[in-house]
């Protein structure tokens, strides 16, 4: 996201001022000035999870043992997610740029096996953890490094677009059943069965565009659109099985996961795909301008053909209307070849194990803007933004939160010569999802 944007709320589209724009607004790159971006952020994410079935009870384990008496949550370890950018301003008319951004999202989530809690007799112990049908952990790491152009039309209207090569990196994993010997409507939950899965992959080549226009219809007016498009993920998957994985008493059955006897590990064992949704983001901006300004030399050179907030304006609030095709979303799509056995028990895997996810559009808004208090030295910056909510309750899943959320940011940047220092913090409210106990994301069963 880039931190001066995530300082605003996300607001940053019409404005689009550092080598970030590369990515989010190619066509800004004509009005800045050759450099440099290198940015991080520090990503702390806390989900929980509390199971329940339609009459609002906790569900119990199976084999007699106590249901949980709450939310189990799942923890990230602070995740840098890194930013680099560079933009060649090779003629007041024509830009390139290049370099590489990631989603907006922690890399790496765990969720307990098992949790503590008092089972009938009174006693703690270790129990088969709620959410482990859902998931427990994933790994991904994702990159879009991007090559764009841009041109200027005139002084007020300029284009731009970039070519996309992404990679991915994936792992997960989360319990499945060997075979579900009970059957019920809800399904009985037998942590006896319970077969710890992972699967894991590489896509090398995730092709995508962006592009984008900017006009200004009025000196101290910006008006901006951004599109972007990107093949799905896809990949040949291994897979890594280890059955019974619980003991009856439900702590985690460490000798006999670890027997080679119950360990499947089954190298391109099936595929995975995932659809990246279509994106589309308009802005406008009003820019304030400041009372006989003292631009630096580049603006002053290039004599219209270039701009710079920190130095000619005083202020500037900008509004970001957001949608992101996130329907497109059906499935995550997991399919294994007929003969692939679970080594330890009877169950073969299922040739289909599509996760359903029916998500919906996402529409959002942002709301951010800049003071300069010391121009040329030092900007304040404050936002939000709204995001509505992605999936019908009844498919929530833990692998992505597609509830609705809010935010709030601020930040500052500090000019040292050529030299512009940001730091920002950004606090995102994800809404709860409630499926009232009659979720549609059902167990895999071999």
């Amino acid at each position: 996201m880039g931190v001066v944007r995530l300082g605003r709320g996300g607001a940053w589209l019409a404005r689009a001022d550092d080598p970030l724009a590369f990515f989010v607004n190619p066509a800004a790159m004509v009005t800045q000035p050759s450099g440099v971006h290198l940015g991080a952020h520090l990503m702390f994410l806390r989900q929980c999870f509390d199971r329940r079935n339609v009459d609002g009870e906790p569900v119990e384990p199976g084999r007699d043992l106590a249901a949980p008496p709450g939310e189990v949550c799942g923890d990230a370890a602070p995740f840098p997610n890194p930013q680099l950018g560079a933009i060649f301003r090779l003629h007041k008319r024509f830009a390139l740029g290049v370099g590489t951004v990631s989603p907006h999202a922690a890399g790496t989530v765990e969720w307990p096996e098992t949790m503590s809690y008092t089972n009938r007799f009174g006693v703690d112990a270790d129990h088969p953890a709620p959410q482990r049908y859902l998931l427990m952990h994933r790994e991904a790491l994702v990159a879009f490094p991007t090559l764009s152009a841009a041109v200027a039309i005139t002084k007020d209207l300029s284009v731009g677009a970039g070519f996309v090569w992404g990679l991915a990196s994936l792992e997960t994993s989360n319990m499945t059943e060997a075979i579900s010997i009970i059957r019920g409507d809800p399904q009985p939950d037998d942590h006896h069965n319970d077969i710890r899965a992972t699967i894991s992959g590489f896509d090398a080549f995730v092709p995508g565009l962006v592009a984008s226009a900017m006009w200004a219809p009025h000196r101290q007016v910006d008006l901006a659109g951004w599109y972007r498009w990107s093949d799905a993920i896809r990949t040949t998957t291994d897979l890594y099985a280890q059955a019974d994985y619980y003991a009856d008493n439900g702590q985690v059955n460490t000798a006999v996961i670890n027997d080679p006897a119950n360990i499947t590990d089954a190298k391109n064992a099936g595929t995975f795909e995932l659809a990246i949704p279509m994106e589309a983001m308009v802005a406008i901006r009003y820019r304030h301008p400041r009372r006989n300004p003292r631009p630096q030399g580049f603006i002053t050179q290039h004599r219209g053909w270039a701009r710079d907030s920190m130095s000619e304006d005083l202020f500037d609030i900008e509004l970001d209307l957001t949608w992101a095709n996130n329907s497109a979303v059906e499935a995550v799509v997991i399919r294994f070849d007929e003969a692939v056995q679970i080594n330890g028990t009877p169950g073969f895997v299922p040739e289909n194990a599509d996760v359903p996810h029916h998500w919906r559009d996402v529409l959002g808004v942002r709301l951010g803007g800049d003071y300069v208090p010391i121009p040329d030295l030092l900007a304040l910056r404050v936002g939000g933004f709204f995001e509505s909510q992605g999936v019908d309750d009844e498919y929530l899943n833990l692998d992505f939160h597609a509830g609705g959320k809010v935010g709030v940011a601020g930040g500052a940047t500090v000019r040292l010569g050529p030299v512009d220092i940001s730091a920002a913090y950004q606090h995102t409210f994800f809404l709860t999802l409630d499926n009232g106990g009659a979720g549609l994301v059902k167990t895999i069963s071999g």
